[in-house]
């Protein structure tokens, strides 16, 4: 039952992503980080014990297309270039790791996406004066959401790969398994 519940959870909630940008955005995302835990709780169900890591990267590239669509909309001409490529680039890691299983792709096509996606909805809520008009505060932005984007991205694809996932449960969740 509970595999149910989270795939309807995975499906549903990126439409939230639609009416609230950084309220879906951020909704997703920890739809997307509570999952396993879900399971791992209550039963894998129809994923038996480790096959809904296949579809976790479905579910991902799907919310983050939503926040795709919405990224399409934004009128700051290099935000809207930029989220363009950083989403085009992770696609693109995500169809060759689907084609080839080599998961350090991941590594080579992090996610700054999300980050970014993240970022620049929160300056329009918040501060919707913040103008982002040139390369070189767009590259300083970049390198504070990127660098530790692959950083997590190398530890969780190309170092520890399966390790990862029973680390942080083992030291930072341990209480929802006792």
């Amino acid at each position: 039952m509970a595999s149910i519940i989270v795939i309807i959870i995975r499906i549903l909630v990126p439409f939230t992503i639609l009416r609230w940008a950084l309220l879906g955005g951020i909704l997703a995302m920890l739809a997307d980080a509570a999952d396993v835990m879900i399971m791992e709780k209550f039963g894998w169900g129809y994923f038996g014990n480790n096959a809904y890591h296949a579809f976790d990267k479905f579910f991902d590239t799907y919310y983050l297309f939503f926040e795709f669509l919405v990224a399409r909309r934004w009128t700051n001409v290099l935000a809207r270039r930029t989220g363009m490529i950083l989403f085009t680039w992770r696609f693109a890691g995500f169809t060759l790791f689907e084609i080839t299983k080599i998961r350090p792709l991941f590594f080579l096509a992090p996610n700054i996406f999300e980050h970014f996606y993240l970022f620049w909805t929160s300056m329009l809520r918040f501060f919707p004066q913040f103008q982002l008009k040139n390369k070189k505060k767009l590259f300083i932005i970049l390198l504070i959401l990127g660098v530790p984007k692959i950083a997590q991205e190398y530890v969780m694809h190309y170092r520890y790969q399966d390790m990862t996932w029973a680390f942080i449960r083992d030291h930072f969740f341990w209480w929802l398994y006792v």
